[in-house]
């Protein structure tokens, strides 16, 4: 998940190296998911490109039977999307708490059901959650 930029885009490029096709997940940038396709592809490597909020449960699910239906099997899924609201405390409302959640939890569990599930009717697979320095930032 959060393939288009930083560092799942980095981690796409890298697998792609190593020989893996991929899936570009994306929520908003098509034309940066699209880049990282072709750069992918410039290795010699299939790249799916789909666009999932994977706060959202349905969009979660369609997102797998995609991949399902381009590849039939899914051998590692790594979850890396992440999104917050940058406001002072006392600007916060339950809107931005609730996006912030859901993106930031609620899809490390289902993306990881919906991937555990692909994997297990192909032998396994690996499922790594990751994430960046963002909570380190000074405000």
């Amino acid at each position: 998940t959060g393939s288009s930029k930083g560092l799942g885009r980095s981690t796409a490029i890298k697998l792609a190296e190593e020989g893996y096709d991929l899936v570009i997940n994306y929520a908003r940038s098509k034309s940066k998911a699209l880049e990282v396709a072709a750069e992918i592809e410039a290795l010699g490597r299939k790249a799916l490109v789909v666009k999932a909020n994977v706060g959202d449960v349905a969009k979660v699910k369609s997102m797998f039977e995609e991949i399902e239906a381009y590849y039939g099997r899914l051998d590692i899924f790594i979850n890396n999307a992440a999104s917050g609201v940058q406001r002072p405390l006392m600007e916060l409302e339950e809107s931005h708490w609730n996006w912030t959640m859901d993106i930031n939890t609620k899809a490390l569990l289902f993306c990881a059901q919906e991937a555990a599930k692909l994997m297990e009717r192909n032998g396994g697979g690996k499922i790594v959650s990751i994430s960046s320095l963002g909570s380190d930032r000074k405000s």
